[in-house]
């Protein structure tokens, strides 16, 4: 493999959920992958680790989210619902709800983060979380001097046929 700066990038990312662009972000978004293990070891070689296991993985996307509005608050806490007012039709709120109970799964979409200095079609440093669901998890801060930013954590959950947990590159290559 030969080194090649062309491989070296910098830049914001749009966020899509489903079918919503979820619109500017400040600050950066963060990508999380872990991954969780079980060393083994054995008398023989006393505390050295003889090999490890993967025991799990999880993915998450942190999005800094600048937009204020009710539809993208709306997908930041899973079970809320907005209510219209039945006079003023412009009259909006947005309910949020315990949430005791709730499946984050049954409410899961695909997050994707396309790089923004890359032209649409070029799907090929995407980062997709197939399943995935903000966990209601918001901070934000009412500041005289700077933009409301909402930062919600997205998690991935996996295809429990396959395993498929997320994708980087174009979701539509096929073996």
């Amino acid at each position: 493999m030969t080194s090649d700066v062309n491989n070296i990038q910098l830049g914001a990312c749009a966020v899509n959920f489903g079918p919503n662009d979820l619109g500017y972000t400040k600050g950066g978004v963060e990508v999380s992958i872990a991954t969780t293990t079980y060393k083994i070891n054995v008398d023989q070689f006393g505390e050295t680790e003889v090999n490890e296991y993967i025991t799990g993985r999880t993915a998450s996307v942190k999005c800094p989210l600048a937009e204020t509005s009710l539809d993208r608050f709306l997908i930041m806490f899973p079970g809320s619902a907005i209510i219209t007012d039945a006079t003023v039709s412009t009259k909006k709120k947005l309910n949020g709800v315990v949430g005791s109970g709730i499946s984050l799964r049954t409410l899961a979409d695909i997050l994707k983060l396309h790089p923004k200095n890359i032209v649409s079609t070029d799907k090929s440093q995407d980062f997709t979380l197939p399943i995935a669901s903000a966990k209601g998890d918001v901070q934000f801060a009412f500041k005289h001097n700077e933009e409301r930013v909402y930062n919600v954590e997205f998690m991935g959950y996996p295809d429990l046929t396959t395993g498929l947990l997320f994708v980087i590159g174009d979701t539509t290559a096929t073996p």
